[in-house]
């Protein structure tokens, strides 16, 4: 993975017009920064005009009050939107306003906090690596979280920190990720944690607010109970999301659409789940300083209160703590 402030534990300015910007340093390989121009049309004056005008377009900004200007986290959004300047800045402001507006799901990104660790621990969630094609492989085991143990809200916590943990690695944000989701084993228990709400809310933050190229969704033995679920899924979902998802009755099936050396041995694959374990651990620890810091930035939310769903239905007040 490309080496980042974040990745080492830095810490960023979320002074929104610094005196001075951080210059963008590429340590792209050849292939990396092939890559980048084949999927998104990137090159350097492109970058560099990227950057410029979202700069200054946050300075301008009258709802900003606190953000990171540095080169790695404005490219999570201009390569999630292929270097399109106005959809960049529009997912900025939903990211930003969206941390606000879900501050249970957003705020307090810790590693160190109790049900994070226990989270971590449960082999639930795998970061298994890049693919041939350049892009974040990811495994969630449904059946490994405990539905007695751990809400929506700790789940959903768990799985931005991770995926924060990610974004400003710049192989993931040129080549996009891959999620499998593999479902077998899981009961109702499992699919009653998630109310409409958090399902239309999470869409609704896939599609416009989170800096990732999800380009495909494999969603193996999905029982009959969670059927309902899926059925909400694809109705919040955009028309080209649909065509990325896949669902697999067994996992011979999936396993053929996928780098099966990127798997762990109990999918057919090389790699133990421990291994794989200590090095998201290891990555949360290193980065845990940027992780936190994110709970700085501030947007004022009210003008994007329209954008998201905050139903009698979410039933635990934001900011709440959950114990």
């Amino acid at each position: 993975m490309t080496t980042t402030a974040a990745a080492a534990g830095g810490r960023f300015s979320v002074n929104k017009c610094p005196p001075e910007y951080q210059e963008y340093v590429c340590d792209l390989s050849d292939g990396d920064r092939q890559l980048a121009k084949v999927e998104l049309g990137e090159d350097d004056q492109v970058r560099t005009q990227g950057l410029q005008h979202m700069r200054d377009w946050i300075g301008r900004h009258p709802h900003i009050r606190k953000c990171r200007t540095d080169p790695v986290f404005l490219l999570r959004f201009l390569r999630a939107r292929k270097f399109n300047l106005p959809q960049a800045c529009e997912m900025l402001e939903r990211y930003l306003s969206m941390r606000q507006v879900f501050r249970i799901w957003f705020e307090n990104l810790d590693p160190e906090d109790k049900y994070m660790k226990q989270c971590v621990a449960t082999e639930g969630a795998l970061p298994l690596g890049v693919d041939k094609r350049g892009r974040m492989v990811g495994l969630i085991r449904v059946r490994n979280f405990d539905a007695a143990k751990f809400t929506c809200h700790h789940l959903g916590r768990f799985t931005h920190m991770a995926l924060e943990s990610f974004y400003d690695d710049q192989r993931v944000q040129i080549g996009g990720g891959v999620a499998i989701v593999d479902c077998q084993g899981a009961t109702m228990a499992h699919f009653t944690l998630f109310k409409l709400s958090d399902i239309r809310n999470f869409m609704e933050c896939l599609k416009h607010a989170l800096p990732v190229r999800v380009q495909e969704v494999h969603v193996i033995g999905l029982p009959r109970i969670g059927a309902a679920i899926g059925d909400l899924i694809l109705n919040f979902a955009s028309a080209e999301m649909k065509r990325r998802i896949f669902f697999h009755s067994t996992l011979e099936d999936a396993v053929k659409q996928l780098d099966q050396s990127l798997l762990p041995v109990e999918y057919g694959g090389v790699q133990d789940a421990r291994d794989i374990v200590e090095r998201l651990r290891k990555r949360l620890e290193d980065g845990r300083d940027t992780l936190i810091q994110l709970d700085e930035l501030e947007i004022d939310g009210e003008p994007y209160a329209a954008f998201w769903n905050q139903g009698q239905d979410e039933d635990v007040e934001f900011g709440m703590e959950i114990d």
